[in-house]
């Protein structure tokens, strides 16, 4: 990636089920080994991706198990696209949502419907805002997302009613220094039994982007805007400052350009097999600045579909053939005196490629010596993924022994209260201890 252009793999609607037959083979598991394979041959032709971005529905049904089968899978897609197991960035569909809990607590429908039935967009978000202020009120509203937040924490891609979970943000940086922003957004959090074209809620305070000289956002949720009560509220402020917009949920591939935005729509990786257009894909999408007396915002998408005879992946094109859909987004001018975040005091340029090019060697090599804040920023996401990625007994074991622990942190449940955790090692200056804990448990010692 040497001329510092941004590359993600863009997938949705995986559905990992526990539900499959346990005898003979099992077509979905086949198509997503496919599905490895067309990413390692993209990788081949485009170079290594920066990240990789997920919009939805991995879970089928919201449960653990189906998440142990995600973040196998998953490994499997990083290490083909030749980026660090680390980045993954998620958001939750409507089969993240664990309908048994619902089920089980009718008051978490009650908390649903009294948004809904507010007929103003203030009075909705209000009706929102004082639910997830209230302690208990809260708890329940996130509870149907436990399973997805526990699997989402080591990606740093867990949604909370808090003042860095509500939605997530990541940076990366663009080929001129400048920022790409992704903005992960909850669309799910008012999902239950009774879903329904316009029955989900954003909100503003979702949906409020910090304009910022330098800095442009790709936003992804799940559902599409027609999918929410505030459709029209959303769609104004996304398409005012969000460049880029990804979506799932309706399982069909779309590229829509706008004068001042695209919209992308991912084909789903597991699409029900009854469904008429069963066409299973997936996007690559590369962003870069054309910079000079017109800035500009290239946007590359690459989808990929699955056809059946002879069974592969092709390109959807555009016209003229094309394999790539190529769409231009006029950028305003920097400010004078505008100084690229990701440049040192001592440099002359920005890095050449995004901020996630960091492996676990690279982070491993510059451990004890001063490292940019790019490797620091990665370290700290490697910790965070392999922390999560162990067992509650064993993360119980890291933070006691470190003396993270403090008494209101009883009130949070786990995923909360080992973030929290999380970032007070890095304040303390903790983070050798607590990647040399995390290295003993990998080596099982």
């Amino acid at each position: 990636m040497s001329d510092g252009t941004l590359r993600f793999i863009h997938l949705s609607d995986i559905h990992f089920s526990n539900r499959v037959a346990r005898f003979g083979f099992d077509p979905d598991r086949e198509l997503r080994s496919r599905i490895v394979d067309d990413v390692r041959g993209m990788r081949e032709k485009l170079g290594d991706a920066t990240a990789i971005l997920v919009s939805g529905d991995i879970a089928y049904a919201g449960q653990r198990a189906e998440y142990d089968d995600a973040a196998r899978w998953l490994n499997e897609i990083c290490d083909a696209a030749g980026c660090a197991r680390s980045e993954v960035r998620l958001c939750p569909g409507n089969h993240d949502i664990d309908q048994s809990v619902i089920r089980l607590n009718p008051l978490i429908q009650d908390g649903h419907n009294a948004v809904r039935r507010e007929e103003r967009y203030y009075d909705r978000c209000n009706a929102l805002d004082q639910r997830l202020n209230q302690t208990e009120a809260r708890a329940m509203f996130y509870s149907p997302l436990a399973g997805y937040n526990e699997f989402a924490a080591r990606y740093e891609s867990s949604f909370f009613a808090d003042e860095t979970s509500f939605v997530w943000e990541r940076d990366f940086a663009l080929n001129d220094g400048s920022t790409l922003r992704v903005r992960g957004l909850n669309t799910a959090l008012l999902s239950g039994p009774g879903d329904r074209e316009g029955s989900m809620f954003l909100g503003s305070r979702a949906t409020t982007l910090h304009r910022q000289a330098g800095v442009e956002y790709l936003t992804m949720s799940h559902h599409p805007p027609n999918w929410l009560l505030d459709k029209r509220e959303t769609e104004q402020a996304l398409d005012g400052d969000a460049r880029i917009q990804l979506f799932g949920h309706e399982h069909e591939s779309r590229v829509m350009p706008g004068r001042d935005w695209v919209k992308l729509f991912a084909g789903a990786v597991n699409p029900h097999r009854s469904e008429p257009n069963w066409h299973p894909g997936y996007n690559v999408i590369e962003v870069r600045v054309q910079d000079g007396a017109e800035r500009k915002l290239h946007v590359d998408v690459y989808a990929r579909e699955w056809q059946g005879s002879p069974p592969q992946f092709r390109f959807i094109e555009d016209r003229g053939n094309v394999e790539f859909h190529h769409v231009e987004l006029a950028l305003d001018k920097l400010p004078e005196g505008w100084r690229s975040p990701w440049i040192e005091e001592e440099e002359a340029s920005p890095p050449a490629s995004g901020v996630s090019q960091g492996t676990s060697a690279d982070i491993e090599s510059s451990h004890g010596t001063e490292m940019p804040m790019v490797t620091k920023q990665q370290r700290f996401r490697d910790i965070v993924y392999r922390f999560f990625s162990r067992n509650l007994s064993e993360k119980n074991e890291i933070v006691g022994t470190l003396k993270l622990v403090v008494e209101e942190d009883s009130r949070l449940v786990d995923v909360e209260r080992f973030k929290l955790q999380l970032k007070r090692a890095r304040e303390r200056d903790q983070l050798d201890a607590l990647d040399e804990m995390i290295k003993k448990l990998e080596a099982g010692a």
